[in-house]
């Protein structure tokens, strides 16, 4: 019994001191500039601005990217094809919102993105 509560008051200090709170600071527009999260902030993708609606090609693919640390990543796809039995199919996904980035992580806009809309937050202790 001693063993667990002692025990169980060290995972209580230990999560006390592990936790910190997030105080807004500014909203940004990125661009296809690259832009890292400062040290001590933290970044909320908020919103993707495109530069082209959803295309409804038919026969083809469109993926509209952010760029997160060199990466692309897909926020939006849309993907058709035609001919066929059922004649043509069309269908369009996109990226759950908010994006959470940490300190030291890089992005900008890609391919069918003309903005993307961030808030900001210190890292307070």
């Amino acid at each position: 019994m001693r063993y667990f509560l002692l025990l169980s008051i060290f995972f209580v200090f230990g999560t006390i001191q592990a936790q910190q709170s997030l105080s807004f600071s500014q909203n940004l527009l990125i661009d296809n500039i690259e832009d890292t999260v400062p040290a001590n902030k933290v970044w909320k993708v908020v919103s993707i601005l495109y530069s082209s609606p959803v295309a409804n090609i038919q026969g083809g693919n469109q993926n509209d990217n952010i760029v997160v640390d060199g990466t692309n990543l897909t926020v939006r796809s849309s993907r058709s094809t035609n001919g066929g039995y059922n004649g043509i199919t069309w269908g369009a996904w996109e990226q759950s919102l908010p994006i959470w980035l940490p300190a030291g992580t890089r992005l900008r806009t890609g391919s069918n993105v003309y903005r993307i809309s961030v808030l900001e937050f210190d890292v307070v202790p």
